[in-house]
């Protein structure tokens, strides 16, 4: 049995839910509304797309911190599907303010994680809706089944940007891998064998489980080596305090963990 801990009730009765994803499959372009909490980051300095979020509430994004240096006129996309063409349910926002985490290490990529403050709330609907992130102590063992989701190159360092034949947000079932990673607040996921992965403009977007008919954020894909190359997983900040309390520097993820627990 599922039990639920609220303790930002006002905004989370409506996240997680996602009443047009009635079914899945993995690997393939996902449909329009599907995952309504997914963000594209655009930036002129970057000629469009370059990385992905996750609507958190009606006013905030959350993403990667390493995607922000060098990005200027930050836009944000909303009820987006393609890159291309028309995208019926689409809205986009500017950014007002940017919250770096305080104890984020571009070399070791420690604490990947930033905040978008928009310009203008937005209205939920099908299309748009926020995320349920993790509270601190929730369980994702190794092998739990999370899905991630973007605009990404197809291949490492390839010429199918997100702008030509990989238009469309695709998605990827993944899983847990125990034992990989180097910091306590990481984690990674993805398939040994290969074939299936995030990769370059996929940076900063959610990774997300199931859980108790809700969909659940417990990381944010931060990097990896290439794409879709075996026995290199994709490394995600975890957006779970691993031991809350033990030392001062154990609660340095907490301002980013919200009250989704699940037990």
């Amino acid at each position: 049995m599922c039990k639920r801990t609220i303790s930002l009730s006002f905004f989370l009765i409506v996240c997680g839910q996602a009443p047009l994803n009635t079914h899945i499959v993995g690997g393939v372009d996902a449909f329009e509304g599907s995952w309504p909490w997914q963000v594209s980051l655009h930036s002129s300095n970057f000629g469009g797309h370059f990385c992905s979020g996750s609507l958190i509430n009606s006013e905030w994004v959350l993403t990667a911190a390493h995607c922000l240096p060098g990005a200027s006129d930050l836009l944000v996309y909303l009820g987006k599907k393609t890159q291309q063409g028309v995208n019926t349910y689409e809205i986009s926002r500017n950014v007002i303010s940017i919250i770096v985490h305080p104890s984020y290490n571009s070399q070791t990529s420690d604490n990947d994680i930033a905040l978008l403050r928009l310009s203008s709330s937005v209205t939920f609907n099908d299309y748009i809706k926020p995320v349920c992130l993790a509270a601190q102590n929730s369980a994702f063992p190794s092998g739990t089944s999370s899905w991630i989701t973007g605009w990404g190159y197809v291949q490492s360092g390839g010429t199918n940007t997100c702008n030509s034949i990989n238009s469309l947000m695709h998605l990827f079932l993944t899983s847990l891998i125990e034992g990989c990673v180097s910091f306590c607040n990481m984690m990674c996921a993805g398939l040994m064998e290969g074939g299936k992965d995030t990769c370059q403009g996929d940076s900063g977007g959610p990774m997300v489980s199931k859980q108790c008919l809700v969909w659940v954020q417990s990381g944010i894909t931060s990097w990896g080596y290439g794409c879709a190359d075996p026995n290199a997983p994709v490394y995600h900040i975890s957006l779970v305090e691993k031991n809350p309390g033990a030392s001062s520097s154990s609660n340095r993820c907490a301002p980013f963990c919200y009250g989704f627990r699940v037990e």
